[in-house]
């Protein structure tokens, strides 16, 4: 009796499965979908992805979405795969989330506590419109506080300041801010602001002037006299001076000395100097002398030795040849021979159309006291006061 109650049970299962499988298999021929090859395109796929973004295939993972989709549709398996692609960088939202992971260095500025502008070149995340990005880290809110609070500098433009808007035209930005911007409380705060705004945005080589407006609306002279009227631009505004505005019929030049903050942070900056009389061949050997001359702030320096001077200078093309006399190896130490090289580039490359600049000494061709050979050509810095952390 035992033996024939199994076998009529071994029977009905062998009824039942035979009656499933050709159930299933006219089930994927109405849908037009083959397992075995789903499974293999499915693992194909996911092989591509895990080999773009991890250079290896998590084969668990893998192995467990091909044995789901198998028993879906075509259209839910291939909503379902698509779904666990990342966009293509031509998609236009997935383009905008690369630009957002890519960073741009640019050069802004900020000030310390002696109110002396520092430039600092750091990185920003690209986006359109990077000329307002840069102006934005110059804000004083509490990101922008603490970014730049290690290094002993605080934000230029006052709490609450918004670009209400920016123009580019013929190398000229015009720039609208609220009227939050003239929230400061003395002259200095003042000429920081305009000459931050024109040195930050003349960094672009887009740029060359730059107008302000606020609110809309142009205005002739700010509270403490900065006059804004017209466009302003690196040769008529003054940094690191007791004004903003370069006095008629005068010349102004931007030399480079260095300034030390908390006593451990050690940065170059740009002074401006007035100067009336000096033709433009000459300029050359005028900044070299100013460079040599002892800084009235005693918490400014210059590491360029007294009574250096330029005996001659000449263009040729792009590239500026200078020829000074012996005394410029009057010095020792690796670290002044560095900065008295920054110095000189630096101030240099405010001149129109300058690219390099060659050293002789005496007419010759020389090495420093510390080995740096300068025989040959160096190219003007694109970056100052670099900072990476920030």
């Amino acid at each position: 009796m035992k033996k024939l109650g199994c076998l009529v049970i071994a029977l009905l299962v062998a009824f039942l499965f035979g009656c499933q499988v050709p159930t299933d298999k006219t089930t994927e021929n109405e849908n037009g979908v083959n397992s075995p090859d789903i499974d293999k395109e499915v693992m194909s796929l996911n092989d591509a992805i895990d080999e773009k973004e991890n250079g290896e295939r998590n084969e668990e993972g893998a192995a467990g979405e091909s044995g789901k989709e198998s028993s879906k549709s075509p259209e839910a398996w291939k909503e379902s795969v698509l779904s666990t692609v990342e966009p293509s960088v031509e998609n236009g939202e997935s383009k905008e989330k690369s630009k957002e992971k890519t960073k741009i260095a640019v050069t802004v500025y900020y000030r310390d506590s002696d109110n002396c502008l520092i430039p600092i070149t750091r990185d920003i995340y690209k986006e359109e419109g990077i000329a307002k990005a840069a102006l934005r880290c110059m804000v004083d809110n509490d990101s922008n506080r603490s970014a730049v609070q290690s290094l002993g500098l605080y934000p230029v433009l006052p709490e609450g300041t918004e670009i209400l808007g920016m123009n580019i035209k013929d190398g000229i930005a015009t720039v609208d801010f609220n009227s939050r911007i003239l929230d400061y409380k003395d002259k200095t705060a003042e000429n920081n602001i305009v000459a931050g705004v024109v040195y930050c945005l003349t960094e672009f080589s887009t740029i060359d002037g730059v107008k302000i407006l606020v609110e809309g609306m142009e205005k002739e002279k700010l509270q403490y006299g900065a006059d804004i009227s017209g466009v302003l631009d690196r040769d008529n505004v003054l940094i690191n001076s007791d004004k903003v505005n370069l006095q008629d019929k005068l010349k102004k030049a931007d030399i480079y000395m260095f300034k030390y903050i908390k006593d451990k942070n050690e940065f170059i900056i740009p002074i401006s100097m007035e100067y009336i009389g000096v033709p433009e061949e000459e300029l050359p050997a005028q900044i070299i002398r100013m460079l040599a001359e002892k800084p009235a702030n005693e918490r400014i320096y210059s590491l360029i030795p007294s009574g250096v001077e330029v005996l001659g200078s000449r263009i040729e093309g792009n590239l500026l040849i200078l020829d000074f006399n012996k005394e410029i190896k009057n010095y020792g130490g690796t670290a002044r021979e560095e900065g008295i090289l920054k110095q000189i580039l630096y101030s240099m490359k405010q001149l129109k159309n300058i690219e390099k600049i060659r050293i002789l000494i005496e007419g010759k061709k020389d090495h420093l006291p510390e080995g740096t050979d300068i025989s040959g050509e160096m190219l003007l810095p694109v970056e100052i006061n670099r900072q990476k952390d920030l």
